[in-house]
């Protein structure tokens, strides 16, 4: 802000010559609506003993305000003042003026105002000696010269040093000086108030404010001048602007847009003012937001570079950014400003500056920086491109809804048909949950896509695709084309391009994340569960918790169907916490979640607090549906109606959602009859549970179990010797197998064979402890209940079942055994069987998270060979599947942990 002058006179008693005289050597007076700054004032005031101060800050920043301020309030008589020109050359005729002006008999310098750029050496001693013998400090301010002349600076330098401290000179102005600043500040020899200084705190704010006419609350104030940054001369137009407006405290932020005279300002006072060179710099790197040298070289080539440190130095409205060496950005209204000014002088120039800072942010793998910049001037056919050759495709999907990516790409027009186009519209379609969408553009991409295309778009179509269909087409087909991505992927990241190693880590997290879906559609709860895991813990996925919250919760209900209650709960945990760090969209993870931790309190046959988390299921419906949420939120609803004795709406409900259920999931349909058979069974209805049974086409592992012990309950013997004549596999979900161990039991006890089933209701008891599984003893039977009863010692070996406060530490059989599965002539524990060198090894890859492909290809062997080793290391270590291997192994020191 540049302050008036002083008139000492009427201006009718002055001639030309005094009143020129006056503008040059006066001090300037303060205007009505300066506001006294305290805290710099008494910087400046303990400069006493300092030879150099430095008042270094933009145009209208206060320097000329704040320093005559404090020159007027000095009682020191001693201080001389010149005010200088802008462009101004001459130098010693001025300031040897200004002291003669004070009493000092210095010498005059030869030459005239217009070409006085040096005074030579023995002037300048000779100055030095007259100041020296005054026996006196003087005070000299020099405003708005721009000293950027080395031999001149030298001069300065060289009188400053001669005068023993008797001078003390004072530079205002814009541009640092070329004075060895960093020996003054070695010396401590030099005092400075700079542009981070000169900003007002929003304290003065509001007392300029209110000078001005304008009183705002302490939130618009603080608002307005995060806006300016605390300029002054910003600050002062806005208030002109505020003062006319009908709601002042709702214009303030958009203020710095509806006011002219910040932008004529800082056209007229900053930008014109600066060399033909600086001036293009300025325009030229606005492009960006943070300003670097290797970007200011490929922006406008190397001789630029060293315009970088000398726009800082000029104080053009730029600062360094925090904690990052060498950065700089402009402040905001002046990066707006020169953005405009550049758009209208040099429109085409601006587009080929965008495509180059995309270069060089591509370059420095800076994805959100380049995709800006493309999308600013529409490079859109270059965009796509590059997403599909940097495999960004998956990141997009990662981001989900409210990602930057998404974002930037939302917007791409519809008449950019290229393959690699129409497969980021499809991604993008599918983030928003828009499958048909998703479908179309992928039809779309492959009519696009050349026959003999090898590049990164084939893989990333077919990964896109298997997220699609992994949650909407059949089950059979979503198998079919996540197995598919996962070849597609595994083949086309052999050769990846150089810089792509994160991207390609996001892509395979995805892969793993829609083969987990798929496989849990399918009923393989053991693979499924490793395929989530894994794409829940791999490393590229930290950084997206909308997507891990997704993993968790898929995870959670597969952990829960398999039986792994504590895991579940793990899971669904780990799912909400994930949940609440991903912005407000997470795809249905929270309500998995909730009805996985649902499904626990079924399966531990705690009514209430499945209750509590079904409100929360209520919440959100999921668009576009998903089967298994679908049928898993059926599945925990009928429970809870069951354990509240109603079970003949369990029943009906369970039914009525196999037959809602598309055919293409047969699994789905195929748990939830088996379901409503269980709640006949145990209602002592088992031909009603025959009856549910026959509408499946093949009894899996599960429902082969509740046909068995529908036939027990008939007393059917040869028909569940014929059901059970097969053993069970160890990936057979828990409450199965714990079911198939009580049907087993009460045959035995039918034969005469007590202690037998004994043994085996022991074992059914022992399995189920870990994980306080009461449902399959809730559901056994009028039979089997009978059977229960009969061993009373047992249930209270087990008060788990019957008590809940009991279920702890206890109740879990010791980490170093596990329950046999064979059948037992009496209860008993054995040691884990020794693993052969191949189930060794195969456990070690497990470790590493390989696929049972990759285990094979590793292993040299065939993919059935490898699922032989797993299913045995399984049931060697008393697991049912491959993570609880791996801690398992752990824990007996098989695998380092």
């Amino acid at each position: 802000m540049t302050a008036t002058h002083r008139q000492l006179r009427p201006t009718g008693t002055l001639t030309a010559g005094e009143m020129l005289a006056e503008v040059r050597f006066g001090i300037p007076a303060t205007s009505r609506s300066q506001v006294s700054r305290r805290r710099l004032l008494d910087t400046l005031s303990a400069t006493d003993e300092v030879p150099l101060v430095l008042v270094s800050g933009p145009a209208g920043s206060g320097k000329t305000t704040l320093v005559s301020e404090w020159v007027r309030r000095s009682p020191d008589t001693n201080t001389g003042w010149v005010t200088f020109e802008d462009g101004e050359t001459a130098f010693w005729a001025h300031v040897l003026e200004s002291l003669r002006r004070l009493g000092l008999g210095v010498p005059l310098v030869r030459g005239g105002e217009s070409d006085d750029l040096l005074a030579g050496r023995k002037n300048v001693l000779a100055t030095a000696a007259v100041l020296v013998e005054s026996n006196v400090r003087w005070t000299l301010v020099l405003d708005g010269y721009e000293l950027t002349s080395l031999p001149l600076a030298r001069e300065i330098d060289l009188l400053l040093r001669h005068t023993a401290g008797h001078l003390r000179l004072v530079l205002v102005g814009r541009v640092d000086p070329v004075l060895p600043l960093y020996r003054y500040r070695l010396t401590g020899d030099l005092a400075e108030v700079r542009c981070a200084d000169l900003a007002f705190t929003d304290v003065e704010a509001a007392r300029l404010l209110s000078r001005l006419g304008v009183t705002l609350p302490a939130d618009s104030v603080h608002e307005l001048n995060r806006l300016v940054r605390g300029w002054a001369a910003g600050l002062v137009f806005a208030a002109r602007a505020l003062a006319l407006a009908p709601s002042p405290e709702k214009a303030v932020g958009t203020v710095l847009e509806q006011t002219g005279d910040i932008d004529e300002y800082l056209v007229g006072e900053v930008l014109d003012v600066q060399s033909r060179e600086m001036r293009e710099f300025l325009l030229a790197t606005s492009v960006t937001d943070v300003v670097v040298p290797g970007l200011v070289e490929e922006l406008l080539g190397a001789q630029a570079v060293p315009l970088l440190s000398a726009a800082a130095r000029a104080n053009v409205f730029i600062e360094p950014v925090p904690h990052e060496a060498g950065a700089y950005r402009y402040y905001p209204f002046f990066r707006d400003l020169l953005r405009v000014r550049l758009a209208y002088e040099a429109p085409e120039s601006a587009k080929q500056l965008h495509r180059r800072a995309a270069r060089w942010f591509r370059n420095q793998g800076a994805v959100e920086q380049w995709v800006q910049h493309l999308v600013r001037v529409g490079g859109w056919e270059d965009l796509c491109q590059q997403l599909v050759d940097d495999r960004l495709v998956g990141r997009l999907l990662l981001e989900g809804s409210t990602g930057v990516l998404r974002r930037s790409v939302e917007d791409l027009p519809g008449d950019v048909t290229s393959a690699e186009a129409c497969l980021v519209r499809a991604a993008t379609a599918l983030s928003a949950g828009d499958r048909a969408g998703c479908m179309k553009e992928l039809g779309r991409a492959r009519n696009c896509a050349s026959a003999h295309d090898e590049g990164a778009a084939p893989f990333q179509t077919a990964l896109v695709d298997a997220l699609r269909a992994c949650g909407s087409d059949e089950a059979a087909t979503a198998d079919a084309l996540t197995e598919k991505a996962e070849r597609s992927l595994l083949a086309g990241l052999g050769a990846g391009a150089p810089g792509t190693a994160g991207s390609s880590a996001e892509l395979r997290a995805l892969v793993r994340f829609a083969r987990g879906v798929a496989l849990l559609r399918s009923g393989r709860l053991g693979d499924a569960c490793d395929a989530l895991s894994q794409a829940a813990s791999a490393g590229a996925v930290e950084s997206y918790p909308y997507f891990r919250a997704r993993c968790l919760g898929y995870l959670a209900v597969a952990q829960v169907l398999q039986g792994e209650l504590s895991e579940a709960s793990r899971a669904a945990a780990q799912a909400l916490v994930a949940a609440a760090g991903g912005g407000p969209a997470v795809g249905g993870a929270v309500e998995k979640a909730h009805v996985a931790m649902a499904q626990v309190a079924v399966e531990q046959h705690d009514a209430a607090t499945a209750r509590q988390h079904l409100a929360y299921v209520d919440a959100p419906a999921l668009l576009p549906p998903d089967p298994v949420y679908c049928a898993l939120v059926a599945g925990v609803r009928a429970g809870v109606e069951q354990m509240g004795g109603d079970t003949e709406t369990a029943a009906a409900r369970l039914r009525t959602a196999a037959e809602d259920l598309s055919p293409g999931d047969p699994w789905l349909s195929e748990l939830l009859r088996a379901s409503a058979a269980r709640i006949a069974v145990a209602t002592g209805r088992p031909r009603l549970a025959l009856d549910d049974l026959e509408a499946l086409a093949d009894l899996g592992p599960c429902t082969v179990v509740v046909a068995a012990a529908a036939h027990a309950e008939l007393r059917d013997d040869d028909a569940v010797s014929a059901l059970l004549a097969t053993g069970p596999d160890a990936e057979v979900p828990l409450h199965a197998r714990i079911a198939r161990l009580l049907v087993e039991a009460l045959q035995a006890d039918r034969s005469s064979s007590t202690l037998r089933a004994r043994a085996l209701l022991d074992q059914a008891l022992r399995l189920a402890a870990p994980e306080g599984l009461r449902r399959p003893f809730r559901e056994s039977g009028p039979a089997l209940e009978r059977l229960l009863t009969d061993n009373a010692d047992l249930l209270l070996q087990h008060r788990w079942l019957t008590d809940p406060t009991a279920l702890g530490a206890e109740a879990a059989p010791p980490r170093h055994v596990v329950a046999s599965q064979a059948p037992l002539g009496e209860p008993q524990a054995v040691l884990v069987e020794t693993l052969t060198p191949k189930e060794l090894e195969v456990l070690g890859h497990l470790e590493e998270l390989l696929t049972t492909e990759e285990i094979a290809a590793q292993m040299f062997v065939s993919v059935n060979t490898v699922r032989t080793h797993v299913r045995s290391v399984l049931r060697k270590l008393g697991v049912n599947r491959r993570n609880a291997a791996v801690r398992r192994a752990r824990e007996l020191g098989l695998v380092s942990a």
